[in-house]
């Protein structure tokens, strides 16, 4: 169990140099994951009625960036390539929903 809590004290240690505290940044993303999955049923219900998409897309996009909206609201401090790891991530996962959102639609 060392390792559990050597991992636990590195993100405790980052969060308290970067002013993001750890526990909030996991929360956002275990609520987020069912809140996105309803978000994507919600734009695939409303696209199979012939329903405007922008709503749900609107909160869908912002579910899926709360945990990194989170981190570059409060966070101090944090060094350029986070970023830069935040933008890439983001934008490869973003596209990978996307292709599955439009292939369930397509269904």
């Amino acid at each position: 169990m060392n390792w559990w809590h050597a991992i636990i004290k590195y993100y405790t240690t980052l969060g308290e140099k970067f002013n993001v505290n750890p526990s909030i940044f996991v929360g956002i993303h275990i609520i987020a994951t069912p809140l996105f999955a309803a978000a994507v049923w919600w734009i695939i219900y409303n696209s199979k009625k012939k329903r405007s998409l922008v709503a749900p897309a609107i909160v869908a996009t912002l579910i899926f960036n709360s945990a990194n909206i989170y981190l570059v609201v409060m966070g101090k401090y944090i060094p350029w390539w986070v970023y830069a790891i935040l933008g890439f991530t983001t934008l490869l996962t973003g596209y990978f929903s996307y292709k599955k959102i439009i292939r369930k639609i397509k269904k």
